[in-house]
């Protein structure tokens, strides 16, 4: 099964329901989805027929080791790019919004440089270059 950016969103919303002490559930994952719990119990059978995660009729999805992994990857690229979107100067929704587009498409490598990059301003005492940059574009927005 080819991961895909639907299966990463399934993956990243089932750890999401568990981290936040619920459960995965169906319904729960179709309203979080906007989608019908139909297709929502459609894509469950695909990823537990490639072991992603264990789920039993009206009972809770969970993930499996291999649907975790994935997950958690997911989530970090999510969280991370979102900061450095809002470190940047995008406001919080759209952050929210553009990160979700963002963590399917950007390559490892790109997220890694990114990282690196902000790692490197850290450490070398530069957060000086983010005050910079929002007094700049404060000047310049039209």
């Amino acid at each position: 099964m080819v991961i895909t950016s639907t299966i990463e969103d399934y993956l990243e919303r089932i750890l999401l329901l568990s981290e936040e002490g619920g459960h995965a559930r169906v319904t729960k994952l179709a309203n979080l989805l906007g989608i019908s719990k139909t297709s929502v119990t459609e894509m469950i059978s695909k990823l537990k027929a490639n072991g992603y995660v264990d789920f039993e009729k009206y009972g809770t999805i969970t993930l499996t080791e291999k649907g975790r992994k994935i997950a958690v990857e997911v989530k970090e690229r999510h969280d991370f790019l979102k900061s450095f979107l809002v470190l940047i100067g995008v406001n919080e929704d759209d952050a929210s919004n553009d990160c979700c587009v963002m963590e399917h498409n950007l390559s490892k490598e790109t997220i890694e440089k990114m990282k690196t990059f902000i790692e490197f301003l850290q450490e070398k005492n530069q957060k000086d270059v983010f005050e910079r940059l929002n007094e700049y574009r404060v000047q310049n927005e039209k």
